[in-house]
């Protein structure tokens, strides 16, 4: 009867995971941050340069824009935008409006205006542009509310013939926003769904269930809190940390409750749960170690959201540790091993699928290994630097917006300030002249949607005045300074004339060049006429820098780590062939993953990127448990081959189990609407899958391959078998 209720230190546990749930919804903001400095790190030499780029020049790259299709000729179309714009600027968080009725204030004008043309028409003339510009105060902080608002005034004027689309880096910001909102309320409850089910259906037990929700669950709250208190906040990468935590976390229960289950011999139930933590605890450190470290890699990393959950999820891997074998046993406990009703239909299933992998072993190796072969070749293709398109779903709105809004003049901004390289000010008619043939030779790259420079200003000022012509350039430009013209030609000239600002709309769709070699030609040309690029900034410019950051990640990150684990599976495995073996199939894992993705052309954003670092991290944990029972298992096993065999069969159930709740658990993802979460996701579970067959069959098979060069000698040719199947006692797999 004792062991039909709960225990005093599970009720104790219980309690106290509700007072952390209860003190993580009221002190702790579950809100996804999703803004400018939440992509680049302040520290970021690209950031730096887009900081001095602002402090020089007033910026009207980081609008909102909205395009208005229709036929802009008719008088219909112009009062819907003369409206539109009047209603934006009743709005708090609104500080300018500019269309072709504020600014030019009529469709003629603007057309006649080589500035404005630019700047409100696009290129095939059936459609014109709205900029917004947000208060210094509003951008950077929430713009949930702004949007609201502004999809509801959409929502009031769009008819059939007047068509309005959304596009600009702070909206897509809040979209991305939305979306992990939705993901981390949507997630938490699909993890407590599908865990509990899988979980229940292979233990058959109630409080096997509740130990793994406690333990889980105190898990990833400790998380959110300590984070919190580290002022790490809830951004584009951490806000999937909860389904993170969740599976590392069961990695280790599922291999403490296998290892349990062995326990027969030991009535007790106490007794039995305190042996298993004995048993597993040496493989689990490991286990935490490694993950551990796949975290501490991204902690180098320059891109900010790969850092913060680099930070954040080393917490999590120390607290998962801590709660699987300190909270969890205490429910184990609450069981024996030895009355366990054993459910023979899934220890069938285990079996069958056990010896029908095991007798086509060698064909397992064959396709991991032609995998990894037939992808190699594809890895030099691998898409790092993907357009903010990929961002969203094919068939959203917001990506119909911003597909059209691209093809007619570019969608992503990208800021150049340039200097002469002699010592005279820009406003010269020389220099003007030359920095208009500079804006013609830039304007035909392929890349540029649209260009807008100091020449195209002066060209406006001198149209605005039928007098012009009895000012200077430097005059000019002081009027267009002013109040009275919004400012404007502060965003374009320097106080002493030494400077100025271009001010591109790149493309994105179809482009197949890296940013940073886009930009790198575009500064070329600018060399070419005599100019001297000094600052670099721009949406456009912190991607390229940030999926530079991302690929360093990836290359450096990935081979110091694998030259950490070496070290780790050494001391674990205490021989040098095993480690070797261990990291030949740790180092197939990130392979078959990057291979797979550069082959299906997926893009590897930000989000996906750090896939290759959990993976293999939690990858290990197999190996590492493998050697754990391979080094209990020898002191009654002499023959390698048939050590490894049985090694296998004993294992197969527990990494099989951790395969499925892991793949099960980052599976949620594909539930998400944002997909760059539902590619980290599939990442992982495809990572997972090969994880697990490298760990039973490759580290297997070549460890045992090692252990034979190791024991032949010339006096005896006798190698143990390996090719044929195995017929195991009960008493090989205890």
């Amino acid at each position: 009867m004792k062991n039909r209720f709960l225990s005093p230190p599970t009720w104790l546990f219980i309690a106290l995971t509700m007072i952390e749930v209860a003190f993580l919804f009221k002190f702790v903001d579950l809100v996804p941050q999703v803004n400018y400095d939440v992509f680049f790190s302040s520290d970021d030499p690209g950031y730096k340069a887009d900081v001095g780029i602002s402090e020089s020049f007033q910026r009207n790259d980081s609008q909102v824009l909205i395009s208005f299709t229709g036929d802009i000729h008719q008088p219909f179309h112009q009062s819907q935008i003369k409206q539109f714009g009047d209603m934006l600027l009743k709005f708090d968080e609104v500080a300018s409006v500019k269309s072709v009725m504020h600014g030019p204030r009529s469709v003629n004008k603007a057309l006649s205006s080589p500035f404005w043309q630019r700047l409100l028409i696009s290129d095939n003339g059936l459609s014109s542009n709205m900029f917004v510009t947000l208060k210094p105060d509003i951008w950077g902080g929430d713009l949930s509310q702004f949007a609201s608002k502004l999809e509801h005034l959409k929502a009031v004027f769009e008819t059939d013939g007047f068509n309005i689309k959304i596009s600009g880096f702070p909206y897509i910001t809040e979209l991305i926003r939305r979306h992990l909102n939705q993901d981390l309320r949507t997630f938490t409850l699909l993890a407590f769904f599908i865990f509990g089910l899988v979980v229940i259906l292979i233990f058959h037990s109630w409080k096997i269930f509740l130990g793994m929700v406690v333990s889980c669950l105190n898990a990833a709250v400790l998380t959110f809190i300590c984070s919190h208190l580290f002022n790490i906040k809830i951004g584009i990468l951490t806000a999937n940390l909860s389904t993170i935590i969740f599976v590392i976390t069961l990695s280790h229960i599922v291999f403490l409750t296998f290892n349990w289950r062995h326990l027969h011999h030991i009535a007790d139930s106490k007794e039995a749960a305190r042996e298993a933590v004995n048993i597993t605890f040496p493989a689990s450190f490991w286990a935490m170690a490694t993950t551990l470290l796949g975290f501490i890699s991204l902690l180098n990393v320059q891109a900010k959201p790969i850092r913060e959950l680099g930070a954040a999820g080393s917490i999590g891997a120390l607290l998962a540790f801590v709660m699987a074998l300190g909270v969890y046993p205490a429910f184990l406990g609450l069981v024996s091993p030895s009355r366990e009703k054993p459910d023979t239909f899934v220890k069938d299933i285990y079996q069958k699928t056990f010896y029908f992998f095991e007798q086509r072993k060698w064909l397992v190796v064959g396709a991991i290994f032609g995998i990894m072969l037939f992808t190699l070749p594809n890895l030099k293709s691998l898409n790092l630097d993907p357009s903010l398109i990929s961002f969203f779903s094919p068939k959203s709105e917001i990506t119909k917006g911003l597909k059209y809004i691209d093809q007619h003049g570019g969608s992503n901004p990208l800021v150049i300030v340039v200097k002469s390289k002699s010592p005279e000010p820009l406003t010269t008619k020389a220099s003007v002249k030359q920095l208009m043939e500079l804006q013609l030779r830039l304007e035909n790259h392929p890349q540029v949607g649209t260009l807008l420079s100091m020449p195209l200003l002066l060209e406006e000022a001198r149209r605005s005045s039928w007098l012009s012509f009895l000012f200077s350039n430097k005059t000019l430009l002081k009027w267009m300074s002013s109040p009275k013209y919004d400012e404007i030609a502060n965003g374009f000239i320097s106080e002493d004339y030494t400077s100025t600002l271009l001010l591109f709309r790149m493309n994105e769709e179809g482009r197949q060049q890296h940013r940073l070699d886009i930009i790198a030609e575009i500064k070329k040309i600018i060399e070419e006429y005599n100019f001297v690029p000094t600052l670099t900034g721009g949406i456009y410019a912190l991607q390229g820098n940030l999926s530079k950051h991302v690929a360093s990640s990836l290359i450096f990150g990935l081979g110091w780590l694998l030259l950490i684990f070496v070290g780790i599976a050494f001391a674990a495995a205490r021989s040098l062939r095993t480690a070797l073996a261990m990291s030949v199939s740790i180092g197939i894992i990130p392979l078959c993953i990057l291979g797979i993705i550069a082959t299906l052309k997926i893009p590897l954003d930000i989000v996906a990127a750090p896939a290759a670092n959990i993976a293999i991290s939690m990858g290990i944990d197999a190996m590492l448990h493998m050697v754990n029972i391979y080094r209990r298992l020898s002191k009654t096993h002499s023959d390698p081959s048939t050590l490894w065999a049985v090694l296998r069969a004993r294992m197969w159930e527990p990494v099989m189990t951790s395969m499925l709740i892991v793949s099960s658990g980052f599976a949620i993802f594909f539930f998400s609407s944002f997909p760059p979460t539902v590619r980290f996701g599939g990442s992982i579970v495809f990572g997972t899958v090969i994880s697990a067959f490298s760990a039973l069959f490759i580290f297997s098979l070549l460890a045992n391959f090692a252990g034979q060069i190791k024991l032949f000698h010339p006096a005896n040719h006798q190698i143990p078998p390996t090719d044929r199947t195995h017929h195991f006692k009960q008493s090989d797999l205890n």
